[in-house]
């Protein structure tokens, strides 16, 4: 019962943070601000869209996983899923928007006769992420390997 109601207060959690959130922000962004902001071509509602579709998905995966027998193989699959898209996410937040440049954005803004280029790298951060998360989808089977095991009725070996 308890991680029941924990799943629950976790995906409303995260639907509020990724969803609830993004949602709300443009209404709050200067329209100066906004209209320099997507002068420069970065798609800020694209960008928001991307991480709200993210925080819905992975609010949904928190509350399956609560309700799963976690020595289960759908719990599994489940946490792998989480854990995936936690690299979407990492992807999409650090590539602003462009989940194809794996890090790497452009953007061009100009004011007052005045172009600047900015190009931001962060691809080493994108595969330090990478290596992280498949470190964690590694611990991820070993802990529903052991859970797997412990879950075995008494006087039979787990296959």
């Amino acid at each position: 019962m308890a991680s029941k109601s924990g799943a629950v207060i976790s995906a409303l959690i995260t639907l509020v943070l990724f969803v609830g959130i993004p949602y709300m922000l443009p209404s709050y962004i200067p329209a100066d601000l906004l209209a320099q902001v997507e002068s420069s071509g970065f798609d800020l509602a694209g960008f928001t869209n991307q991480i709200m579709i993210i925080g819905a998905v992975t609010a949904g995966l928190t509350l399956a996983v609560g309700f799963v027998n976690p020595s289960s193989v759908l719990s599994l699959i489940l946490r792998i899923a989480q854990a995936g898209l936690s690299l979407v996410f990492i992807v999409v937040f650090l590539g602003a928007g462009n989940i194809a440049g794996l890090g790497y954005t452009e953007f061009e803004i100009a004011m007052e006769g005045v172009t600047s280029s900015i190009a931001m790298d962060l691809r080493v951060f994108v595969y330090i992420s990478i290596a992280s998360i498949l470190l964690k989808m590694v611990q991820v089977y070993l802990e529903w390997n052991e859970e797997r095991i412990e879950a075995a009725p008494p006087g039979r070996i787990a296959p």
